[in-house]
Protein backbone atom coordinates (compact mmCIF):
# COMPACT_ATOMS: atom_id res chain seq x y z
CA UNK A 1 0.00 0.00 0.00
CA UNK A 2 1.13 3.36 -1.38
CA UNK A 3 1.47 5.81 1.59
CA UNK A 4 2.81 9.39 2.12
CA UNK A 5 3.16 11.82 -1.54
CA UNK A 6 0.10 11.83 -3.51
CA UNK A 7 -2.19 10.66 -0.48
CA UNK A 8 -2.12 13.99 1.49
CA UNK A 9 -2.65 17.22 0.10
CA UNK A 10 -1.53 19.35 2.71
CA UNK A 11 1.42 17.22 3.62
CA UNK A 12 2.41 17.68 -0.01
CA UNK A 13 2.40 21.20 0.12
CA UNK A 14 4.45 20.92 3.09
CA UNK A 15 7.15 18.93 1.61
CA UNK A 16 7.54 20.94 -1.22
CA UNK A 17 7.90 24.41 0.55
CA UNK A 18 10.36 22.81 2.74
CA UNK A 19 12.78 21.86 -0.74
CA UNK A 20 11.91 25.22 -1.86
CA UNK A 21 13.25 26.55 1.80
CA UNK A 22 15.69 24.16 1.74
CA UNK A 23 17.40 25.11 -1.89
CA UNK A 24 18.93 28.23 -0.82
CA UNK A 25 20.62 26.51 2.50
CA UNK A 26 21.90 24.05 0.04
CA UNK A 27 23.50 26.11 -2.33
CA UNK A 28 24.86 27.98 0.63
CA UNK A 29 26.55 25.03 2.00
CA UNK A 30 28.15 24.40 -1.75
CA UNK A 31 29.29 27.70 -1.79
CA UNK A 32 31.39 27.16 1.74
CA UNK A 33 32.22 23.51 0.33
CA UNK A 34 34.24 25.35 -2.03
CA UNK A 35 36.24 28.36 -0.02
CA UNK A 36 39.50 28.85 0.09
CA UNK A 37 41.35 30.56 2.82
CA UNK A 38 44.77 32.03 2.00
CA UNK A 39 47.75 33.70 3.96
CA UNK A 40 51.71 34.14 3.45
CA UNK A 41 53.68 35.23 6.56
CA UNK A 42 57.53 35.77 6.44
CA UNK A 43 57.39 38.06 4.49
CA UNK A 44 55.84 36.14 1.95
CA UNK A 45 58.06 33.56 1.90
CA UNK A 46 55.63 31.10 3.69
CA UNK A 47 52.25 30.23 1.72
CA UNK A 48 49.72 28.28 3.11
CA UNK A 49 46.07 27.33 1.31
CA UNK A 50 43.50 25.83 3.59
CA UNK A 51 39.72 24.41 3.46
CA UNK A 52 37.17 25.25 5.20
CA UNK A 53 37.21 22.76 7.49
CA UNK A 54 41.37 23.72 8.19
CA UNK A 55 42.62 21.24 6.02
CA UNK A 56 46.00 22.21 4.21
CA UNK A 57 45.49 22.18 0.52
CA UNK A 58 48.61 24.08 -0.81
CA UNK A 59 52.27 24.80 1.26
CA UNK A 60 54.43 27.08 -0.85
CA UNK A 61 57.91 27.19 1.19
CA UNK A 62 59.90 29.70 -0.63
CA UNK A 63 63.66 29.16 -1.34
CA UNK A 64 64.98 31.88 1.05
CA UNK A 65 62.85 30.71 4.15
CA UNK A 66 65.54 27.73 4.15
CA UNK A 67 67.79 30.09 5.52
CA UNK A 68 65.50 30.47 8.47
CA UNK A 69 66.04 28.09 11.28
CA UNK A 70 63.70 24.99 11.44
CA UNK A 71 61.94 26.88 14.62
CA UNK A 72 61.33 30.61 12.80
CA UNK A 73 60.40 28.16 9.40
CA UNK A 74 57.90 26.21 11.71
CA UNK A 75 56.63 29.31 13.46
CA UNK A 76 55.73 31.33 9.63
CA UNK A 77 54.28 28.06 8.63
CA UNK A 78 51.94 27.73 11.78
CA UNK A 79 51.46 31.44 11.41
CA UNK A 80 50.21 31.76 7.87
CA UNK A 81 48.07 28.71 8.74
CA UNK A 82 46.32 30.13 11.35
CA UNK A 83 45.72 32.90 9.25
CA UNK A 84 44.44 30.93 6.20
CA UNK A 85 41.98 29.44 8.68
CA UNK A 86 41.05 32.71 9.28
CA UNK A 87 40.97 34.01 6.06
CA UNK A 88 38.16 31.06 4.83
CA UNK A 89 36.27 31.68 8.03
CA UNK A 90 35.94 35.23 7.33
CA UNK A 91 34.70 34.27 3.69
CA UNK A 92 32.45 31.52 4.96
CA UNK A 93 30.83 34.28 7.02
CA UNK A 94 30.08 36.55 4.40
CA UNK A 95 28.28 33.67 2.23
CA UNK A 96 26.37 31.93 5.06
CA UNK A 97 25.69 35.34 7.12
CA UNK A 98 22.10 36.61 5.72
CA UNK A 99 21.04 32.63 7.08
CA UNK A 100 22.45 32.94 10.37
CA UNK A 101 21.31 34.98 13.02
CA UNK A 102 24.10 36.60 14.24
CA UNK A 103 22.83 39.19 16.56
Amino acid sequence: MNEGVGFDPELDRLVAEFQKDAQPLSDVVGQINEIQGEAASAGGKVLVRVAPSGEVLHLRIDPRAMRMGSEELAEAIMDAARQAMMDAGRKAIRVAGPYLDLE
